[in-house]
């Protein structure tokens, strides 16, 4: 094997597994994710050890990295390290063949994680959600959130866009947008739909458009300003009612970046951030992120890096031959030619960067590695794939995929997949969410007073939690449960075992900040669609009548007239569901539109799966054949 050869396998491995590693949803804080980017940079450091750097470059390379890594340790990040190998490492490496075996890697590493987390082998996070005035379960398919699993199919999209080519056209760009659509029935994200189908027309328009009028060249130096202008300028803007509006509209990312930039230090080179009031209180915005996180060089870097490259690739160069020049040199094989296809790519990424802090790390905000090819960009002719060739290749792989006829054939019969499920398939009585995953739920509480022994005037907070215990498993005995359930009329309608399950314990917050550990807090859920507020609101009661029958010495005194209702919020007040107790993994019964939802949702699923296996099917037996 020649050393070219192990070079460019290097770099394809370290760019591989950190895509793979997005491409399955992990991110920092995950084991796995460390293994993986512990092995990407073990193959990048065999790469940098292979090749050629001028004097120039070197230097960039050195100042870029110190810069990281000073970030890095100043922040805790380690994407920026990651974004920085990713950038010098790109000397003598052709973009269009990392792209196409990113594809491979993303498009096959995406499906599994969806269909696996469809399927219930790995985690499939959710949220509850109020859209469009009910509530809906916006699925993250195997990522964090459903909003990261947009982005994940915008990256897939760019993947399959880039490496297409030319031969990017109007049917290539309805397919994907069914697919955006498809994804936003499960992710039901606004800005994630939005941006794509951004992309896909912008794409479009960047494959046909053949030159760049002036007015034009000039417009597309202002979005990287704009999207600037509003991500700081928008924050210090919220007393003026139409931004409020636009807050709200982006789920008050203006508002948590207001609170970023005015409470936490600002700094060179980046820094932790700290005392943060609220778990839910992140920095969505990828400018912002960049800021704060890593600094004001960084975030200049980035800028400067982002203005320049617009300019080239607009063709804003300087005069004419300067590109060729400077080819000669091997320093930016792009000066001097209009790219309207990569500018397409930028500014999606640009207006993502708004909504989303990924856009400084290379492996999701791909724009970046237009970046590294400007400073590290490829010189060995050997490396570079001919437009012969590219064009061999693309013959070869369009030939095997199915025609307008037979995609009809496979469209027909995922439609007719999806029909019969919805026709003959039941729906479910009720969906099963866990509580962590809502942004409220409804209780039944009562407050439970600890009364202190003989020659003990207080509880500590391990007694009390002892004592809570004691009261546990006194209520959720079978036979006093059995009586409560009788009592409140529930024979037939709950189980004890199931009124057990939706029992909470704990100690109030207001108890923890002032250090008197005098009571604790029942709570009876609401977890079940079948039960009504009365009929809980009477179980309650009864459940604590139990608890006042007991002897006087009983350490504890309840009272069921002192039973309240209340809504335990996600995101406000002082007894927030993250405080509940951990021991219980509680799920609540969702019916109405969620199941009606999640119904019409897997009919839909199991129709487009069975299309895109008829089409793969074809596809490989075209290609082996």
């Amino acid at each position: 094997m020649t050393k070219n050869r192990v070079k460019e396998l290097s770099y394809y491995l370290f760019f591989g597994l950190m895509v793979l590693a997005k491409g399955i949803g992990l991110d920092s804080g995950v084991r796995f994710y460390y293994i993986l980017s512990a092995a990407a940079c073990l193959c990048l450091g065999i790469k940098l050890v292979l090749t050629k750097y001028s004097i120039r470059q070197i230097g960039a390379m050195a100042f870029l990295c110190i810069i990281a890594f000073v970030s890095y340790k100043n922040s805790g990040r380690l994407g920026i390290v990651l974004t920085v190998f990713a950038l010098i490492g790109l000397k003598d490496m052709e973009l269009k063949k990392l792209f196409r075996m990113g594809l491979a890697i993303y498009g096959c590493s995406f499906a599994w994680t969806v269909i696996m987390a469809k399927a219930g082998v790995i985690h499939n996070p959710l949220d509850v959600h109020m859209k469009g005035g009910t509530e809906l379960i916006r699925w993250g398919m195997g990522y964090s959130t459903g909003n990261v699993f947009h982005v994940s199919y915008f990256i897939l999209a760019v993947f399959l866009c880039y490496t297409w080519g030319k031969r990017y056209d109007v049917r290539r760009m309805l397919a994907l947008m069914a697919g955006n659509l498809a994804v936003f029935l499960f992710s039901l994200s606004y800005t994630g739909v939005i941006v794509t189908t951004f992309f896909l027309l912008m794409y479009f328009y960047g494959v046909k458009r053949r030159e760049l009028s002036l007015a034009e060249r000039i417009l597309f130096q202002l979005p990287l300003p704009l999207c600037l202008i509003f991500s700081f300028g928008g924050p210090f803007l919220l007393d003026i009612p139409l931004m409020q509006k636009v807050d709200a509209m982006l789920q008050a990312r203006l508002s948590f970046s207001a609170y970023y930039l005015k409470n936490q230090p600002i700094s060179l080179f980046g820094a932790r951030m700290r005392d943060i009031p609220f778990f839910w209180v992140i920095m969505d915005n990828g400018y912002v992120y960049i800021f704060m996180t890593f600094g004001i060089v960084v975030f200049a870097l980035f800028c400067a890096g982002y203005a320049v490259l617009i300019a080239r690739y607009s063709g804003f160069s300087g005069r004419k031959g300067r590109g060729e020049q400077k080819e000669a040199a091997g320093w930016d094989r792009s000066a001097g030619r209009e790219r309207l296809p990569e500018l397409s790519i930028i500014f999606s990424f640009l207006l993502y960067g708004i909504m989303e802090q990924f856009i400084s790390n290379a492996f999701m905000n791909l724009s970046l590695l237009f970046l590294g090819e400007v400073l590290f960009g490829a010189e060995g002719e050997e490396n570079i794939y001919t437009e012969k060739e590219h064009t061999a290749k693309e013959e070869k792989e369009d030939s095997a995929w199915p025609k307008g006829r037979q995609w009809a054939y496979y469209i027909g019969a995922g439609a007719a997949i999806a029909a019969f499920y919805l026709a003959f398939v039941p729906a479910k009585e009720f969906v099963r969410v866990p509580l962590d995953s809502l942004l409220y739920v409804d209780a039944w509480s009562a407050e439970v007073s600890a009364t202190a022994a003989a020659g003990n005037e207080e509880y500590t907070k391990k007694e009390l939690k002892e004592l809570m215990a004691r009261c546990q498993s006194l209520v959720e005995g079978t036979e006093a449960m059995q009586e409560a359930i009788r009592e409140a009329g529930l024979e037939g309608k709950l189980s004890a075992e199931e009124a057990a399950a939706a029992m909470e314990y704990s100690i109030p917050m207001s108890v923890y900040n002032s250090g008197k550990y005098d009571r604790f807090r029942i709570r009876l859920l609401e977890l079940y669609c079948g039960i009504g507020k009365e009929e809980y609101a009477r179980l309650m009661e009864e459940i604590i009548r139990v608890l006042e029958q007991q002897p006087e010495e009983a350490s504890y005194q309840a009272d069921a007239d002192s039973v309240y209702q209340e809504r335990i919020a996600k995101s406000f007040g002082e007894d927030r569901i993250e405080h509940m107790s951990g021991e219980k993994e509680y799920f609540v019964e969702k019916d109405g539109n969620i199941v009606r939802m999640e119904h019409f949702r897997n009919g839909i699923f199991y129709g487009i799966a069975g299309m895109i296996l008829l089409g793969s099917l074809h596809f490989i037996k075209k290609r082996v054949g």
